[in-house]
């Protein structure tokens, strides 16, 4: 299940097109554009860039004040009818893994911070983006934007039917279990906390968290009743908009949190810009089927609700509003013209999880999306809760099922291979140039056959031009195909062309293009190459800050395209394409990997250069023997060598 609007753009090419079809359908399926949804190009006209008073007065109502089927109110009572006298307390939980701030009026979230991302294969601190060794940001998952809305859009808020209900389980002070404020676990200890609330009214909710000290997930039960009856279509909410909130500006490359559940037997995605926003800025999506698991997620975290049993009813809500940020270019067109950006469209996004409120166990993951941790939790969760649950599918393989097929399996074993070179060499920059160099490698017998080949079409260049003059002059004496002259033509064409097809040339080319895909996925997936430095790149996730490495792979790719043999080109047109083909496609590829991960990028640029360097091998290799030609020379070498004259006999 997909957006709609992703089935209007980009279409993949299928292997067996020639070269440029193949460049320029590759630059034109991945060029980093912004979703063009029709009602996310008008700027919200209120920035948080005046004061934080102005931004919580233009805050939108919360979404969860309205119900999403409009329902009739069996009953009235208000949380009014029941003074609230207990005190609010902020209980926090400190683990190993991550730190947690859960705040008693609505028994919610209010901080999530990660602290270490633990899987089978790495142990290692986190950090928000833009981190630094002398400037360590937390790794805030709760929105900022969240928080300032009234009331509070953060996590495990609860929705029902009945919106006197709603009014009592999320905006009164719960009874907490915990004596202390602040409670703190080792490896290996778990928490149980409970928070109760009782109203008049006959309203009873408990939310009872079981925190684990060594993993990513929490146990959460729920009971919710009514008059002694359970409250039915109660739903749990998860968001808004879960991520890394220190990025400065959203791309392609860096996407802001989006929608994610597993529904209806398939991976459902929804990112924020896809959403059809009324005038008030607000949108509801409904997501159709059987829910396994749904949430929220961005590029690297997550936070996803597994319910006990499959549940039906999910629904997204999101809100949009205009987010004031550092000056920064949108693009070389903008780099090149010094135009500079200030602000850019946001969007909150909340997953409204149908829950058992039965006090059944729902899992609550929050953590990495490194797909090593989410192997092992999938396997755990699916033996936990009895049927097949996948955390895998938090990890963006593509935003189109039709593509995720080859992305998906592709992408998993390059990430071995570079967690496999990252064990090695301890730095995931020279773990990308030693396996861009193994892999060029193993097609370096197919570059050669692809030489080979191309040498011998451009061998019958001349002959198969002349070939061509007649069958056209013959044409144009009205000479009919099935005339004996014009097969014995077509005849000795067929012969030319054996062994020299220019596609048996563009294997390698073709090889390279769903690995380029899988690499690009496999770079912008990976929880390792997040942060990891290499010379003066300080993020092999991000792009070069001085732009160094794009200038080098279009330089390198005109070398590459420069020395790699091709067609003979017999018409001054042919000659041409040559041409634009050498110069126009690596500007034009250029501007669409102009903000690239610079780990993508350094993968090209070595890439070229290994094929620089094998083709000037196999041109060395391939070399012609001539013969000598005749030399005129004024006088005779010292060093020639005398020949006897032969007598006549005349």
């Amino acid at each position: 299940m997909e957006n709609s609007g992703n089935s209007n753009q980009y279409r993949f090419l299928i292997a067996g097109v020639l070269s440029l079809i193949v460049l320029f359908g590759w630059s034109y399926f991945f060029a980093p554009k912004k979703p063009t949804p029709d009602a996310n190009t008008a700027a919200n006209a209120n920035t948080a860039a005046s004061n934080a008073n102005a931004s919580t007065a233009n805050a939108q109502q919360p979404v969860v004040a309205a119900p999403a089927t409009p329902a009739p109110q069996p009953q009235a009572e208000t949380a009014a009818t029941t003074p609230d006298t207990t005190p609010n307390k902020l209980i926090t939980i400190k683990t190993p893994l991550y730190e947690v701030k859960l705040d008693t009026k609505g028994a919610v979230a209010t901080s999530w911070i990660l602290l270490k991302n633990k899987s089978p294969k790495e142990e290692r601190p986190l950090y928000a983006d833009g981190s630094t060794a002398s400037n360590e940001k937390p790794l805030q998952l709760i929105s900022p934007e969240a928080l300032k809305r009234a009331p509070q859009e953060v996590p495990f808020r609860l929705s029902t039917d009945d919106q006197a209900v709603n009014s009592i389980i999320n905006d009164r002070n719960y009874t907490v279990s915990a004596e202390q404020d602040t409670i703190e676990l080792a490896d290996g200890q778990e928490k149980q906390i409970d928070f109760t609330l009782k109203d008049a009214s006959g309203v009873d909710v408990t939310k009872s968290f079981t925190f684990h000290a060594d993993n990513y997930i929490q146990d959460l039960k729920i009971s919710l009743t009514k008059n002694g009856q359970i409250v039915p279509n109660t739903k749990l909410l998860i968001g808004a908009s879960i991520g890394d909130h220190e990025i400065v500006h959203h791309s392609y490359y860096h996407p802001e949190s989006e929608a994610i559940a597993h529904a209806n037997e398939t991976v459902y995605r929804h990112q924020g810009a896809y959403f059809t926003f009324d005038p008030q800025n607000q949108s509801t999506v409904a997501v159709p089927g059987n829910v396994d698991w749904a949430g929220v997620a961005d590029g690297y975290f997550a936070m996803a609700a597994i319910p006990a049993t499959q549940t039906q009813g999910l629904e997204y809500r999101a809100s949009k509003y205009e987010f004031p940020t550092e000056p920064y270019h949108d693009g070389i067109i903008s780099w090149i013209t010094g135009t500079k950006k200030t602000s850019e469209t946001r969007h909150l996004i909340t997953a409204y999880v149908p829950v058992n409120a039965d006090g059944t166990v729902t899992r609550i993951y929050t953590g990495t999306k490194d797909y090593f941790a989410l192997r092992a939790y999938s396997n755990d969760l699916t033996n936990t809760v009895g049927r097949q649950i996948d955390l895998v599918d938090l990890i963006n393989f593509s935003n189109y099922s039709w593509l995720r097929w080859l992305t998906k399996p592709l992408s998993i074993p390059i990430l071995y291979a570079l967690n496999f070179f990252n064990s090695v060499t301890h730095n995931y920059g020279i773990a990308i140039i030693f396996f861009t160099f193994l892999f060029y490698s193993l097609l370096f017998p197919l570059r050669w056959s692809q030489s080979k080949s191309f040498k011998k079409a451009s061998g019958n260049a001349p002959k198969m031009k002349e070939i061509q003059d007649k069958i056209k002059d013959l044409q144009k004496k009205g000479v009919p195909a099935d005339d004996p002259r014009m097969r014995s033509l077509q005849m000795e064409q067929l012969k030319m062309t054996k062994d020299a097809l220019p596609i048996g040339g563009c294997l390698p080319m073709l090889l390279q293009f769903p690995l380029l895909i899988a690499f690009y996925t496999a770079v912008t997936v990976s929880l390792d190459i997040r942060q990891a430095s290499f010379m003066w790149l300080p993020d092999l996730s991000a792009a070069d800050p001085y732009h160094i490495l794009e200038f080098a792979f279009a330089i390198s790719m005109v070398l590459s395209m420069k020395f790699t043999p091709t067609t003979a080109t017999v018409t001054p047109e042919q000659q041409m394409q040559q041409k634009m083909m050498t110069y126009f496609m690596p500007i034009m590829m250029l501007w669409v990997m102009w903000s690239a991960p610079s780990g993508l990028l350094l993968y090209w640029f070595f890439g070229n250069l290994v094929s620089f360097g094998q083709q000037m091998v196999i041109n060395r290799m391939n070399k012609t023997n001539t013969p000598p030609t005749p030399e005129v020379v004024d006088s005779v070498p010292t060093n020639a060598k005398k020949v006897k004259a032969k007598l006549s006999t005349s």
